[in-house]
């Protein structure tokens, strides 16, 4: 007896199952190893930003120079001290210096960690990243490297001195277990997602070999499923960070006036674009800070870096600001973390209306710094007085226990005077601190703000 013969309507049901699996497991291995590829290079390049901008704030002269003798010496302190600035302001793990002795063997110079510093002279564990900047070469260790003190990622960048030969080595460590995690954190969110799709592409499969309008149904609801997973992950990922989630308001799709086809066609097209959306909006994470929804510390060092290329260039045209919200340890002592919270955002807030047309970054827990390029005069004065009138606003607008405060410091970028974004940024950051000095010689040295 002769088997019953599909009809052309199941038979392409069939095959669009069978297509659907596929396509479903391999856009789950893409997106996969997209994300991971996304986040390990977002955090290498932070990394890498970091050690450049820490080594480049060195005196390579300096530090070459340097002896056991000179422990504890004021040039030993000047090191230190400015490593310790760039562990207290980054979320790194370990900062230090070190110089090269021998072809593979590297030492201690400068270690200022607080609790188990390496001594003067005391060698390092030799991984391929500090070889390379030893040749004069920023680099990032791919794999992790196990000392002492525990298991790490290292970055490591050359000092030079003024003849352009390495003088020293700066180098940060990033606890493996935390720049494990954070890829394993959106890498297994996509997994499961992923997951989630090729388990219901293949119950879809097997269901589509008994009735075809069961089988457009189960599809249908599977998918319908996989959209409610894929917005329930954005919410989750968008309240952790504290960014907006960029489909939260989205319009749902339509395809009740349509086949069975075309509505899956149209639900699997819509999945796809949000997917890609989600990749794009863990790559913007890291360059939002959560509080404020200024640009974050990471996308400073990376603009500085432009920076410091268009001025090796000639093409650089920018100001620079630094402004620091003044009394913020007393607010935060006196009425707690959610008041201090506020006035960092009423500050930031006031930035933005001021500075709207410039890059306006949280460099830190209370400071703020705009850059704000082919700027003239006219505009920086402007920007600053409707600042000022936004913090205004801010202290009128409700009964708070004290006013928002904030120092200033600016300077505009001299080709003939500046070599780099930092000579620009250390005159700007100077003016603050002396703003900030006569502000609590109007105060007065009370522990309540006024």
């Amino acid at each position: 007896m002769k088997g019953k013969k599909l009809g052309f309507t199941t038979r392409y049901v069939l095959v669009f199952g069978i297509l659907l699996f596929v396509a479903t497991t391999a856009l789950g291995v893409v997106v996969l190893n997209q994300s991971m590829t996304a986040m390990k290079t977002l955090i290498n390049k932070n990394m890498l930003d970091v050690v450049k901008s820490a080594a480049e704030s060195l005196d390579g002269d300096a530090l070459g120079a340097l002896t056991e003798d000179d422990v504890d010496g004021p040039v030993f302190r000047d090191v230190e001290e400015r490593l310790l600035a760039f562990q207290r302001s980054v979320d790194i793990h370990f900062i230090y210096a070190v110089k090269q002795v021998d072809e593979d063997k590297f030492v201690f110079t400068v270690d200022p960690d607080p609790v188990d510093p390496g001594e003067f002279g005391e060698e390092i564990v030799t991984t391929p990243a500090v070889v390379q900047a030893g040749k004069g070469i920023p680099t990032v260790d791919e794999e992790p490297a196990a000392d002492r003190w525990g298991n790490f990622y290292s970055a490591y960048s050359p000092v030079f001195d003024s003849s352009g030969k390495v003088a020293g080595i700066v180098g940060v460590d990033f606890d493996a277990a935390w720049y494990d995690g954070q890829v394993q954190k959106y890498s297994t969110s996509i997994a499961l997602v992923s997951i989630t799709s090729i388990l219901l592409g293949a119950v879809v499969v097997m269901l589509i070999s008994n009735r075809v309008r069961v089988r457009f149904r189960d599809l249908d609801t599977g998918l319908s499923e996989l959209s409610e997973d894929v917005d329930l992950l954005m919410d989750e990922v968008a309240s952790y960070s504290g960014i907006e989630d960029p489909i939260a308001n989205k319009d749902s799709a339509n395809f009740d006036d349509v086949d069975e086809l075309e509505r899956l066609g149209g639900k699997i097209r819509t999945i796809q674009s949000e997917m890609r959306i989600y990749l794009d909006y863990l790559q913007a994470q890291a360059y939002t800070d959560a509080l404020t929804k200024v640009d974050s510390s990471t996308s400073y060092h990376e603009l500085i870096h432009e920076l410091n290329e268009r001025i090796e260039k000639g093409a650089a045209d920018f100001y620079v600001l630094m402004f620091d919200v003044n009394s913020l340890k007393e607010i935060n002592d006196e009425y707690g973390h959610e008041h201090g919270d506020e006035y960092i955002r009423g500050a930031a807030n006031a930035l933005r209306r001021g500075f709207g047309d410039a890059r306006i970054f949280r460099a830190g827990g209370d400071e703020f710094v705009v850059v704000a390029e082919g700027f003239k005069q006219a505009q920086i004065d402007e920007s600053v007085n409707e600042t000022d009138a936004a913090i205004a606003e801010f202290n009128e607008s409700s009964e708070r226990p004290t006013k928002l405060s904030v120092s200033r410091g600016m300077a505009r970028f001299e080709a003939g005077r500046d070599a780099s974004f930092e000579d620009a940024f250390a005159r700007a950051d100077k003016m603050m601190y002396e703003n900030k000095r006569l502000y609590y010689q109007t105060v007065g040295d009370r522990r309540k703000p006024r």
